[in-house]
């Protein structure tokens, strides 16, 4: 089984996948969730020279957000096939 780790700690050049939210039940959540964060759903940094906020690549798409609003997104590291 892969490490699950918060999405502010990932590295540039790997992929990762949403594996849930630190606490599921706020409004944030569900808020995150509405915009792609989505369990299962492939997400990576973007090659943006930007440390706070973050910019991420899901679902076709460029998403910045606060180290401290990424560390509420659990992701697991994909590994290649």
């Amino acid at each position: 089984m892969a490490d699950i780790i918060n999405l502010a700690d990932i590295c540039k050049g790997k992929s990762y996948q949403v594996s849930g939210f630190t606490e599921s039940s706020t409004e944030y959540a569900e808020k995150l969730s509405k915009m792609g964060f989505v369990v299962g759903t492939a997400v990576a940094l973007a090659p943006v020279k930007l440390n706070d906020p973050m910019v991420l690549q899901i679902r076709g798409s460029r998403v910045a957000l606060r180290k401290s609003e990424a560390a509420q997104i659990l992701v697991e590291e994909k590994k290649d096939a």
